[in-house]
């Protein structure tokens, strides 16, 4: 008889816990705008207006010269892996010479960068390289790129510190 009530109530309570409602978990909310479709989607029309003159992106303000010399190492990284067929110049090989003559200058300005930005260091770099990832004309930025890694790679590190923010300027 034991048995039988303990066997009793433990079915009672299995099929309570079986009848209790599980909690739902809430959707998350939608984004708030959606990405607008590209022109080239399915089942939408052709535009016949003619695109817009490329852009260029907002010179982005230099604190000092190493900030400048990093804006311009991110810049040309980049263009060193963007800038490779459909017509682009290539860049790669003088950006690899850059970073191989200036590895002392390089590391000084991402010292810098960190001291300058702290914990926000990631979202900065991201931000940068997000800004000269997104061209409007990128053959137009490789051809701009190609001839910044080449004078970047020619000078001595004392004269690419004090270049820097006009090569930045000539990447822009």
């Amino acid at each position: 008889m034991r048995t039988f009530v303990a066997l009793a109530g433990i079915l009672s309570v299995l099929a309570g816990c079986a009848s209790q409602p599980q909690a739902q978990s809430q959707p998350r909310a939608a984004a708030a705008r959606p990405l607008p479709p590209w022109p080239e989607a399915p089942g939408k029309p052709a535009s016949t207006a003619r695109p817009a003159a490329p852009m260029r992106a907002a010179p982005v303000a230099i604190a000092d010269p190493s900030e400048a010399v990093w804006h311009l190492r991110a810049g040309l990284n980049v263009a060193a892996l963007m800038c490779k067929g459909r017509g682009r110049v290539s860049v790669a090989g003088d950006y690899a010479r850059l970073l191989s003559r200036h590895r002392g200058l390089l590391a000084s300005a991402y010292s810098g960068e960190q001291k300058r930005h702290g914990s926000g260091l990631d979202r900065h770099q991201t931000r940068l390289y997000n800004r000269y990832s997104n061209q409007r004309d990128p053959a137009g930025f490789c051809r701009s790129a190609a001839g910044v890694a080449k004078q970047a790679a020619a000078m001595d590190s004392p004269s690419l510190s004090r270049s820097a923010g006009r090569l930045v300027g000539e990447l822009d």
